[in-house]
């Protein structure tokens, strides 16, 4: 199944509220996803919809489905370099 078309079936947004992914898919707060994202520290792009520190953090499904892929290419990648050579 294609990463990005299985969010956008689970969220039904071509964006995200930051807070709303930062626990599941990150392993932390809002809070820290906040932080992060306002210093350019965060895995992905976050933008807001209005220049307000009060406006939420968005994530586009795009970016989030890239990085979902990339990581698991990588895990994926160092799995087979040990299984193979076990075999």
């Amino acid at each position: 199944m294609n990463t990005q078309f299985a969010l956008l079936a689970r969220y039904g947004s071509p964006t995200i509220e930051l807070k709303v992914v930062c626990k599941e898919f990150f392993g932390i707060t809002p809070k820290t996803a906040e932080q992060r994202a306002k210093a350019c520290d965060f895995p992905i792009p976050t933008f807001k919809l209005r220049d307000s520190e009060r406006s939420p953090s968005f994530v586009k499904v795009e970016d989030l489905a890239d990085y979902i892929d990339e990581r698991y290419r990588s895990a994926r990648f160092d799995w087979e370099s040990v299984n193979r050579s076990a075999a």
